[in-house]
């Protein structure tokens, strides 16, 4: 998971940053895309890397991207670390193809930017498709990461999670996408004049609705419950919920102004401390840091 875990952060940081020119993120887009669906043209499934950075004169970049080379060696070799776990040409070839879709969504995010220059702003419809297609591509690209292979049931369920994931992201970025001009269907909400009561309203109905397809074969295969007959599986789903409505009312409560009084009143209602607690119970991190715990130690 270490390439994985790495990868996206790097990538963000060359996308997003002010000072590459669009012709070279543009041409980094067009290079890794190669680099993830197909590989290096050298790659040997029998050699293991072993961490040690590449050699940046190997990569050939054109001089729109010479600049960057730090940057752009650093993402290669996480995924020669993928490499190492899920061997190309042949039956994982499904974990490149994920990989390659979550970076085409990356790059039409940045169709998100509203630009003052030219008066450009993405319409509602743009930022809806691009959340969709970032939050569930990047959900079933960790589950290709972990199990090499997918059902489509499993895509499914996990493209309609991320898609809730990348909403909650959203909410909890708001004020710094206002910052940055970055348009999601909150800051949309706010430059057309709204509250955010009713995309919020709808991202915790999302949240509480169980897709059909939530049910997998394999759950089976988990120890369940005697007496009501559910699996630890759907139990782990049940929480993810729970989890990601407490979210949505910890990201809500610093954001008191964008809502009206009464929709704000009836989120505090439904969390189960009280708002100003909540406020202070920083409930993510605390979750990654007994996740840090529990497997690294």
């Amino acid at each position: 998971m270490l390439g994985y875990n790495m990868l996206y952060p790097y990538i963000d940081d060359l996308v997003d940053c002010n000072d590459i020119n669009q012709e070279a993120k543009v041409d980094f887009a067009k290079i890794f895309h190669d680099r993830l669906l197909i590989g290096e043209p050298t790659y040997d499934p029998q050699v293991h890397f072993d961490g040690k950075q590449s050699n940046v004169t190997e990569l050939n970049l054109p001089s729109s991207l010479q600049t960057q080379d730090n940057r752009i060696v650093k993402i290669f070799d996480m995924v020669k670390f993928i490499e190492n776990d899920w061997k190309r040409g042949g039956e994982y070839e499904s974990v490149y193809m994920g990989l390659t879709t979550i970076h085409e969504a990356q790059m039409k995010s940045t169709l998100q930017h509203a630009r003052t220059e030219d008066g450009y702003a993405p319409t509602m419809t743009q930022i809806e498709q691009i959340s969709a297609e970032k939050g569930g591509a990047s959900l079933i690209a960790a589950g290709f990461i972990l199990e090499g292979r997918l059902t489509r049931g499993k895509m499914a369920y996990l493209e309609y999670v991320g898609f809730g994931l990348q909403l909650i992201d959203d909410l909890q970025d708001l004020k710094e996408d206002m910052k940055n001009n970055h348009r999601t269907i909150f800051t949309q909400a706010l430059a057309e004049g709204r509250t955010l009561d009713a995309p919020t309203a709808r991202l915790i109905q999302y949240c509480y609705c169980a897709p059909e397809y939530e049910k997998f074969i394999n759950d089976q295969h988990t120890v369940s419950d005697g007496e009501t007959d559910v699996t630890s599986a759907e139990y782990v789903r049940v929480l993810m919920m729970m989890f990601s409505v407490l979210l949505i009312l910890e990201a809500a409560n610093r954001l008191r102004r964008y809502y009206s009084k009464g929709f704000y009143r009836e989120l505090s209602s439904l969390s189960p401390l009280r708002f100003h607690h909540l406020r202070l119970a920083h409930i993510e991190k605390t979750i990654w840091r007994i996740v840090q715990k529990q497997w690294f130690g």
